[in-house]
């Protein structure tokens, strides 16, 4: 006697899990709208059901909370800024291999400018973002290990805590010289911008490297 499968209930040619995935998606597209024009401090609950004409219980029904919404919009730029990354070959020179990513970072915020903000600005003025990256900070900076090749195998075998510091040194400077471009007080040409970023990248991670030999 065979078992029978019971057939998933459709509404209008939809799952519950579909329509549920879809009211998320909703979400997050608003909630990424919010954060990368008006900032963190204009996502809050209402503001995000308001723009997707949802009910509060659909908020809940993928969010405990505004906190967990903000880190979702994050991770999911983020996702999106390291699959560019992933189309990228790796190179016998980590310099070359640094500069690439750096050019894929520019492509990637000048197509849309919420992704800057998103990524870039607002986790300095929100603390609960800042906290989220600090965590993640460690498995993200390990994710860019195929990029540098052999060379970065010392670096990527430290501590969680090594990284995150090295991590943060990086995030603090890229951050500061792309705010400051976009700003317009940094009048220089985009290639010089990612000459001028890949220089520091390799610099600080050479002095990691000869930290560690």
């Amino acid at each position: 006697m065979g078992f029978v499968t019971e057939t998933p209930k459709l509404w209008r040619g939809q799952t519950l899990q579909d329509r549920s995935g879809e009211r998320r998606e909703q979400l997050l597209d608003h909630a990424f709208d919010l954060l990368g024009t008006a900032g963190a401090s204009a996502v809050t609950m209402r503001a995000v059901i308001r723009e997707a004409n949802l009910s509060p219980r659909y908020f809940y029904e993928s969010f405990d909370n505004r906190e967990t919404l903000l880190a979702a919009v994050y991770d999911r730029t983020e996702t999106a800024l390291f699959q560019e990354f992933s189309a990228i070959a790796p190179d016998a020179d980590p310099s070359a291999a640094i500069r690439t990513a750096l050019q894929a970072c520019a492509d990637f915020f000048e197509e849309d400018p919420r992704r800057a903000r998103v990524l870039l600005r607002e986790p300095m003025a929100d603390d609960y973002l800042r906290r989220h990256i600090t965590q993640r900070t460690p498995s993200v900076f390990r994710g860019l290990a195929p990029l540098l090749g052999p060379v970065a195998e010392t670096l990527f075998t430290s501590s969680d805590e090594s990284l995150a510091t090295i991590g943060t040194a990086l995030a603090g400077a890229l951050t500061a010289i792309y705010l400051e471009w976009t700003d317009g007080h940094l009048t220089i040409t985009r290639e010089q911008l990612v000459d001028d970023a890949a220089g520091i990248v390799v610099a600080l991670l050479g002095i990691a490297f000869l930290g560690r030999q």
